[in-house]
């Protein structure tokens, strides 16, 4: 004669998944460490690329204010299909 464990006491109820880390950051683990392995392989075209990412980063934080200013208080209108005209002015904060 088999026993069977009685299910509805809680000494016999089983854990069914692992305590792990979530899908997401295995996911980012794995794109580091492919990124990290490009930059060793390819150093001089990574440094190129962040260098141009930095630069476009100051001209935008530099020049976005600058073109706000020029255009405050323009107004312009735009007329989209089944909205209507759409007012658009820019405030410099």
């Amino acid at each position: 004669m088999t026993r069977h464990p009685d299910l509805q006491r809680p000494e016999s109820t089983r854990k069914r998944h692992a305590d792990s880390g979530s899908i997401g950051g295995a996911l980012a683990f794995v794109l580091a460490a492919m990124g990290l392995l490009v930059a060793l392989s390819y150093p001089l075209v990574v440094a190129a690329v962040v260098g141009t990412v930095a630069a476009a980063a100051l001209v935008f934080r530099l020049g976005a204010p600058a073109l706000a200013r020029e255009l405050h208080g323009r107004m312009t209108e735009l007329e989209v299909p089944g909205v209507g005209t759409v007012r658009i002015s820019v405030d410099v904060r």
